[in-house]
């Protein structure tokens, strides 16, 4: 169900040839959706999965009904999720897969006399009196235990489904926090030392989701596709898993400064486009007519002042020598060579080549 192709160009990719994204917006995506209670989520579908299968003796066979019918649902709803997500919104998936895969092997309930065969449907006429430890035909024998091998291929998916979502929030969340610290785009060597130490932080995990790997497989080849702009080869991937799309797109991602970002005054996730590197996002702030990005900065600044002395007597100097070029007290060109004395003071005062006792007083002169 999860499966799908991905066609890589440049900074951009193609869900089966036709849906196209850029690079990083679809992890971007999944970084912005507030998933609950995975956890839970996950425990009920390892539980599901060690449940179902078919029922062995007669205390199981007289669970069994009710005990599908929960599995159904359940099931349906991740089936809801899922379609709700890209890429598979898009996509024309399944739904009621559990229901299909039990219709599809009806041979192996009991249904009412009266009713026909091809009229059967699992949710109106499921019993059974034949447990496996009943069975005597060696072929239906065999039969059940191919059926048991598909339900729990079917149950391992959405095993596999959920643990790709926490590696989303456990993993990279907090490794994408890290490469963004310097509030710069990092170059190779810098990301490789990033990716090691984060590699190497996370060995003592137990869990495979813990972890900066891809689940599932994936398969490269090229292809060639017609686009209205003319024919394009792509790096061709088949993925039987998100999570395996997901790494592939971080790591592309990394190579082209095409990043999932947190803004520092939202809090929300944007994508940073390999332009100037920003750690505030152009969302609208509500009722101003501001964007993230200039209240940001502004934020910023201010918190910069407050907390170095540095800058807060530049700040303050600037401020003042500003004042004396409105009031026409200092021409343009003598505010202008103060400023460019300014900056090359500050710069001395960071690198402590003068104390900041002695920057304080001859800035202000």
């Amino acid at each position: 169900m999860t499966g799908f192709d991905a066609y890589f160009y440049e900074c951009e990719f193609f869900i089966n040839g036709k849906k196209e994204y850029a690079l990083g917006e679809i992890l971007t995506k999944y970084l912005s959706k507030n998933f609950k209670n995975l956890d839970d989520t996950l425990h009920k579908c390892k539980k599901f999965a060690g449940q179902l299968h078919y029922p062995e003796d007669m205390e199981e066979a007289e669970n069994c009904d009710e005990l599908f019918q929960r599995a159904i649902v359940f099931y349906d709803n991740l089936d809801e999720m899922i379609c709700s997500l890209p890429p598979y919104k898009d996509m024309d998936l399944r739904r009621n897969r559990l229901y299909d895969l039990l219709n599809e092997d009806i041979a192996l309930w009991e249904w009412d006399d009266e009713v026909e065969e091809n009229e059967v449907d699992y949710l109106e006429h499921f019993t059974t009196d034949y447990p496996l430890n009943k069975q005597n035909d060696a072929d239906i024998i065999d039969y059940i235990l191919k059926f048991n091998d598909k339900l729990k291929v079917f149950a391992n998916e959405y095993i596999t489904f959920i643990e790709d979502l926490l590696r989303v929030k456990r993993v990279y969340e907090p490794f994408l926090e890290i490469l963004h610290n310097q509030s710069r785009y990092l170059d190779n060597s810098e990301t490789a030392a990033v990716v090691n130490d984060f590699i190497s932080g996370t060995k003592s995990k137990i869990e495979t989701f813990e972890k900066l790997q891809p689940s599932g497989n994936m398969r490269l080849s090229y292809t060639v596709l017609e686009q209205k702009k003319g024919s394009i080869l792509c790096e061709s991937y088949h993925f039987n898993t998100i999570g395996a799309f997901l790494y592939i797109e971080l790591f592309k991602g990394l190579e082209q400064h095409y990043l999932p970002k947190k803004c520092g005054y939202c809090g929300k996730y944007f994508l940073l486009e390999a332009g100037i590197f920003s750690d505030y996002c152009t969302r609208p702030v509500k009722g101003t007519d501001k964007i993230c990005r200039d209240l940001g900065h502004r934020k910023k600044y201010a918190e910069k002042i407050k907390n170095n002395p540095v800058w807060l007597a530049y700040s303050r100097a600037y401020k003042q020598h500003y004042a004396r070029y409105l009031k026409k007290k200092m021409s343009q060109s003598e505010f202008q060579k103060w400023a460019d004395f300014a900056l090359e003071l500050r710069q001395k005062a960071f690198d402590e080549i003068i104390s900041l006792e002695e920057f304080q007083r001859v800035i202000r002169e």
